[in-house]
């Protein structure tokens, strides 16, 4: 069986030789099939195991926090209370105390 590093390279092997039509469809299609997955509740973190996270090296950090990355990206997709947000996105704010 092959490692999940192996797989993905495989995968990107592939997927890197595709035109970008069909990789469009790829993409289209593992996005189909994330949405089918479970909805994952994840536990609140405590404090102590946030300063725990914040004193790892960064490379570290990355592989830990990994898994919840697309999740979380998909959240500010579509969860309402984030999204109201992005009425903000491309506005200059200016505030009369700040410098040019």
């Amino acid at each position: 069986m092959q490692s999940t590093a192996g797989l993905e390279q495989t995968l990107l092997d592939h997927l890197r030789q595709l035109p970008p039509d069909q990789q469009r469809e790829v993409l289209d299609f593992a996005e189909f099939l994330h949405q089918k997955l479970p909805r994952q509740v994840f536990p609140q973190p405590s404090l102590q195991q946030l300063e725990q996270l914040a004193s790892l090296p960064l490379s570290q950090r990355h592989q830990v926090l990994a898994p919840f990355i697309a999740a979380t990206a998909q959240d500010f997709k579509t969860d309402p209370v984030l999204t109201e947000f992005s009425v903000l996105d491309g506005e200059d704010w200016e505030f009369p105390d700040d410098e040019p």
